[in-house]
């Protein structure tokens, strides 16, 4: 009587797949959402008093369905090193980052933003010494962000590997098998 032939691990390679593609999303992410330096970003100058939104942004949290926050939208003229200039775009600070005191400046007192145009994003906002922004706070939440994104990623990479090589194996050992000569 012949040996039953297992079935196919079809679930198991569909969940290793899975795994695979999110993993290497998630490191492609964490790797976009790295800072910028400081000298990579540019400078977009403006003259109080600034007009801005701040609207309430919806984010899914997973589980436990979604969470707001308030963020602000700034109109802002980029201009680069080479004083390309960017058209008039919308910015916003990080995530949980406000561009403090903004809604005070004087008529005629002059801001400079430096920001990541193609994220649209704010790293610093300055005007006369006064620090409404920090690049050091910006950087810091965008690699806090990066660095759990990577680990989420290598994580799912590590579970891929660990169900992929048992089946690769087998199905090698297998396929082995089937081309020794028979005695």
């Amino acid at each position: 009587m012949a040996e039953a032939a297992k079935p196919p691990d079809f679930w198991a390679w569909l969940g290793a797949a899975i795994s695979l593609v999110l993993g290497l999303w998630l490191l492609i992410a964490g790797l976009r959402t790295l800072p910028l330096a400081r000298g990579d970003l540019l400078v977009a100058d403006h003259v109080g008093p600034i007009s801005y939104s701040t609207p309430l942004m919806r984010v899914s949290s997973g589980r436990s369905g979604s969470t707001t926050y308030r963020t602000q939208d700034l109109w802002l003229v980029a201009i680069g090193g080479n004083q390309q200039i960017n058209y008039q775009r919308l910015y916003r600070p990080a995530r949980g980052l406000w561009v403090d005191g903004i809604d005070r400046l004087e008529s005629g007192q002059q801001v400079r933003f430096l920001v990541d145009p193609h994220h649209r994003l704010v790293y610093e906002a300055t005007s006369r010494g006064r620090t409404f922004l920090s690049y050091d706070a910006t950087a810091e939440t965008r690699t806090s962000a990066a660095h759990r994104s990577l680990l989420f990623g290598f994580a799912l990479l590590a579970g891929a590997v660990w169900h992929l090589w048992p089946l690769a194996s087998r199905y090698w050992r297998e396929r082995q098998g089937a081309d020794a000569p028979a005695p």
